[in-house]
């Protein structure tokens, strides 16, 4: 088992995941909204890249009668017309239980939808880290870790929760091959794994999120393994679990 990763969305390409299966990666925010939404029950999430498309999307889902919500941000903003933004706590309510979001983002949804090759991708956040572990490892199947980054570029938060996805999946195997980047990942997280934040404070995109007056989803996307949802896109491309 052979375990890979892209430093931001821009990075990935059909050859490098063609047959293998991808964790998606964009702690803050997109990845963390979809596991506390699957979570709470949603139905399922329609990772779309253009916020025109998600507008046509819900017009035509509408039509033919289905209860949808339509969420997501530009810049860290809510898109003007949209139900809901980026902030993982504003889908865990009840109104959230059962319904279809079409959901797009800057950089998360745009990984996802640059995975499409993978045999199976799944959807990774510090959140449920340990249980995506479990799940990519009980496939057996080699792994890309896919970290979305912010506008083609490494950004580190992502880059410490891949590199803790695959610190965990080295613990249980120990031989467990690594690129050299996921290898680099893993070391990195290994220094601040016991404060993340410590690592996060000089960085632009953690800063950014912060300036921005985003504290509580920065708090929320930071917590460890608080969640066994491993949401995963299914053959029709909407995210499932």
């Amino acid at each position: 088992m052979r375990v890979d990763a892209c430093i931001s969305a821009a990075d990935v390409t059909a050859e490098r995941v063609l047959h293998k299966n991808c964790v998606v990666i964009d702690v803050f925010r997109a990845t963390s909204v979809i596991v506390a939404a699957m979570g709470a029950g949603v139905a399922r999430m329609i990772p779309v890249v253009n916020v025109e498309e998600a507008f046509a999307m819900r017009k035509s889902l509408a039509q033919r009668g289905h209860c949808t919500l339509i969420g997501g941000e530009r810049n860290t903003v809510r898109v003007e017309g949209f139900d809901k933004g980026n902030s993982p706590e504003s889908y865990t309510g009840a109104d959230v239980k059962g319904v279809t979001v079409i959901f797009t983002t800057t950089n998360g949804t745009r990984a996802i939808n640059n995975a499409r090759a993978a045999h199976r991708i799944y959807i990774g956040a510090i959140l449920n880290a340990r249980a995506v572990a479990e799940r990519v490892m009980a496939d057996g199947r080699d792994v890309v870790l896919v970290c979305s980054g912010r506008e083609g570029n490494y950004t580190l938060e992502d880059a410490l929760c891949a590199g803790m996805i695959a610190d965990l999946m080295q613990q249980a195997q120990p031989d467990l091959f690594m690129s050299d980047i996921a290898r680099t990942m893993r070391d990195v997280y290994a220094l601040y794994r016991h404060d993340l934040r410590e690592g996060l404070k000089y960085c632009l995109h953690y800063n950014h999120i912060m300036d921005r007056g985003l504290q509580d989803d920065v708090t929320y996307c930071l917590q460890e393994n608080i969640s066994d949802t491993v949401p995963y896109v299914d053959e029709l491309f909407n995210i499932v679990v």
